[in-house]
This record gives C-alpha cells, structure tokens and sequence, in this order.
C-alpha cells in the first residue's frame, strides 16, 4: 500500500487534453504500483478527480488500455481502483478514467481528496 502525500505540481495541460473533463482535479504526489497487461510498474499520480487522474510514466500503454491500482489514504486506508487509458502524452504520462467506480470508491476519493 502506498500513501497520499504532500500536494506537489500538476503536469502541465493543454487545452486538448482538458476536453471533455466532468470533475476538477486536484494535483496531488501520490506514488502508485499500477498493473496492466504489461506487468507491475512503479508510477506517480500528479493530479486527481472523482473521474480519473493524470499517470506519470515512461512506460507505453495504449488509449483504452486497462489500469488497476490501489490508492492508501493518510489513515493507511487503501480502496483498488481500475480504469482505462483515455489520452497518453508520450514519454511523460497519461491520462486514467476510472471505470466502474462504486459508491464505496466514489467515498474514499471525496476523503482523500480535501487532504490533497
């Protein structure tokens, strides 16, 4: 399980990558273990929504790819999470939707984000 911590800076946005955003996201340090068809890569969350949140990584993924991996909030609470890849910035990150969310994960995200 690995810990929300301190806010640090956002990944810069263009306004392509911004469209057809539903939830404002916050930035956010949050060090992650994602896992997708190509394995378990260690990766860092740089900003964060009730819809998605921005991965950085070097490693490649494709658009609609699935992602699952486990957020931990300050109290060392940890939900799982899955999405797909919606938009990739090559060689810096990519954009996550979260699918299937619950009203289980849909709570923790509204905790864990106003500790950001």
């Amino acid at each position: 399980m690995l810990e929300l911590s301190e806010v640090g800076n956002s990944s810069q946005w263009t306004a392509e990558t911004r469209m057809g955003r539903n939830h404002e996201r916050t930035p956010v340090v949050i060090e992650i273990i994602l896992d997708s068809s190509a394995g378990r890569r260690a990766s860092r969350i740089s900003d964060l929504s009730l819809g998605g949140c921005y991965v950085e990584s070097i490693t490649q993924y494709r658009e609609g790819e699935p992602i699952a991996f486990e957020l931990t909030s300050s109290d060392g609470q940890g939900l799982r999470f899955t999405g797909e890849v919606a938009y990739i910035l090559d060689g810096f990150g990519f954009g996550l939707k979260f699918t299937n969310i619950n009203d289980d994960q849909l709570e923790f995200l509204k905790r864990v984000l106003p500790e950001a």
